[in-house]
């Protein structure tokens, strides 16, 4: 009797289910509430998916409390703390809206007593006796001071109506910024992984293929003496003066990205070597700049490149392989130039897309 192989969706459907278990299992060993935030948390750290976020759970050691947690989830799982930020910018919004209702209804009431007011003048001119100078100066006295009230009125409730515009706008850029934020690496304001993985997700989901394109991963080998737990403040520090140096590498149209393993990606829209080795040396250059104004005893600063394009890669996945196999060899030979994936069965050439674009 023949034995019917597993579909592939029935092995995915089995990948997951033990990864639930092992997470629900690693929560109970380690004496952690499994709450939504912890489990979708230690799913991430068991499945690889964010080596970032297994190295900084590893880094906690065997007494981790909630509060460790609660701030790896706020970098790492935005989406869970985003519910009670819109909540607050509702509640602020119908704060102000409710102001403004409620500034409008007073000018509403002012404007409706003005208009009686006028009315009732009209009627007492058409009744005055014109030789009486002195009641009808006293009729336009009291038309002045109440003209005069709502003008005062009018540009209290245009004030009102400014103020509200300006706490809306303040809500909006609050929302904007933890929207951006979410793709954000926190201490070198570079892209985070997430961000990362939204730029090679965009730049292989248009309609025509990414020609043209390359990623160049970076491994920062001065870091590594500062991985111990008691300078990760100087690490930070650290990062702090290096993500903006980074950034000016790019054009804004290209993405840096903070990967901590490897520690560096670039993508960038261009395959041209000559482009490329100017990258890397600025990255270079911008870690020197950084380390040589610490104080002394710093580590020899070492950068390695590998990079990958587009030519040689049909997914965003084989994007990222081919420039991790790049930056290997380029580590292990300890060669300070950007290696470039070649693909052997290809015998080393660059494939062709040009028949392919539209």
């Amino acid at each position: 009797m023949a034995i019917a192989s597993p579909s592939p969706k029935q092995v995915a459907q089995q990948i997951r289910r033990d990864l639930y278990y092992n997470a629900f299992a690693t929560l109970e060993r380690m004496q952690i509430d499994a709450s939504p935030i912890n489990y979708e948390l230690m799913c991430e750290i068991i499945s690889g998916n964010n080596p970032e976020l297994r190295e900084k759970f590893a880094r906690l050691g065997k007494d981790i409390t909630e509060e460790d947690l609660d701030v790896l989830a706020r970098i790492y799982l935005p989406h869970h703390f985003g519910k009670s930020i819109h909540d607050e910018s509702a509640d602020r919004i119908q704060s102000e809206l409710t102001t403004l209702k409620a500034s409008l209804q007073s000018g509403q009431t002012s404007l409706s007593s003005y208009t009686s007011m006028l009315g009732q003048a009209t009627g007492s001119f058409s009744s005055i006796d014109p030789t009486d100078m002195k009641k009808i100066q006293s009729q336009l006295q009291a038309i002045r001071q109440a003209t005069e009230i709502q003008q005062s009125k009018s540009t209290e409730i245009l004030e009102s109506v400014s103020t509200q515009m300006s706490a809306f706008a303040a809500i909006a850029s609050d929302l904007d910024e933890f929207e951006r934020m979410k793709f954000t690496h926190i201490a070198t304001k570079l892209a985070n992984r997430r961000g990362f993985n939204k730029k090679l997700a965009d730049l292989y989901g248009g309609e025509r293929y990414p020609d043209g394109a390359s990623l160049i991963l970076c491994n920062l080998l001065v870091l590594e003496p500062f991985e111990r737990k008691e300078l990760l403040k100087v690490k930070e520090a650290i990062l702090q003066r290096l993500g903006p140096l980074v950034s000016q590498t790019v054009q804004a149209t290209d993405c840096a990205a903070w990967l901590d393993r490897p520690q560096v990606g670039i993508i960038v829209s261009t395959s041209a070597e000559a482009e490329i080795r100017r990258i890397a040396e600025q990255v270079r250059n911008s870690c020197l700049r950084v380390f040589n104004s610490q104080r002394q005893g710093m580590p020899v600063v070492a950068a390695r490149f590998g990079c990958s394009t587009t030519y040689e890669a049909d997914t965003a996945f084989d994007l990222v392989n081919n420039a991790e196999k790049a930056l290997e060899i380029a580590t292990e030979t300890a060669d300070d130039k950007v290696v470039f994936f070649a693909n052997s069965e290809a015998g080393g050439a660059r494939k062709d897309w040009m028949l392919y674009r539209r």
